[in-house]
């Protein structure tokens, strides 16, 4: 048996409160970990930390949590799998790390989810579409569904800081914090949304 971990997150960022106030929920970001503590979470969600709407397949570092002293929550949740079906998750995830460029962010589905109906297209997700389907879940649910159907899964509820180790959490070995102006993100949005538009329907 191996063990991969779901990490149940609200960060503070305004796109963020927006959602949890649209929602009424208090976690809105989903993403996985094969480690409990978080040193590395593969997701979809924004690229750059100032580019809301340019998003895709990222690999989060705890770092990008750790922007203000306002606490994140977190629920981490352990999946223990066999040793097959393990590798098979982590062969998802390794085709997405393989090729990122690939996958878009579905912002036609992040609409779609608010009012409970999917919005598939290929090879575009959302942050809990993707932890799904590396999961090898073929069924529509929400964050907070999800979060339910793991209630007896949970190893740790409580925030970032507590969790995560000191030496990660200013670890900025990624391209998150690299500022990106405001014509570079309208140009990659308006692109991606053609892209989308353009999509096959899954």
């Amino acid at each position: 048996m191996k063990d991969i971990y779901v990490a149940f997150l609200s960060s503070n960022y305004k796109m963020s409160a927006f959602i949890r106030q649209f929602t009424r929920y208090h976690f809105s970001h989903v993403a996985l970990s094969e480690t409990p503590t978080l040193e590395k979470m593969y997701s979809f969600a924004r690229k750059y930390k100032n580019t809301p709407f340019v998003g895709g397949f990222v690999i989060e570092l705890p770092s990008r949590y750790f922007l203000s002293e306002k606490k994140v929550p977190v629920k981490v949740c352990r999946i223990s799998l066999e040793d097959g079906e393990y590798d098979k998750v982590m062969a998802r995830i390794a085709s997405f790390k393989q090729t990122p460029d690939q996958y878009k962010y579905n912002y036609f589905s992040a609409l779609a989810y608010w009012f409970k109906r999917p919005y598939r297209k290929k090879d575009a997700f959302i942050c809990i579409e993707f932890v799904l389907y590396a999961l090898g879940v073929d069924k529509f649910m929400t964050i907070k569904e999800f979060e339910k159907t793991l209630s007896d899964c949970v190893v740790f509820e409580g925030t970032m800081d507590e969790i995560v180790e000191e030496k990660n959490k200013l670890l900025r070995t990624d391209d998150f914090f690299e500022k990106k102006s405001m014509w570079f993100m309208a140009k990659n949005f308006t692109k991606d949304i053609v892209h989308l538009a353009k999509s096959p329907n899954k």
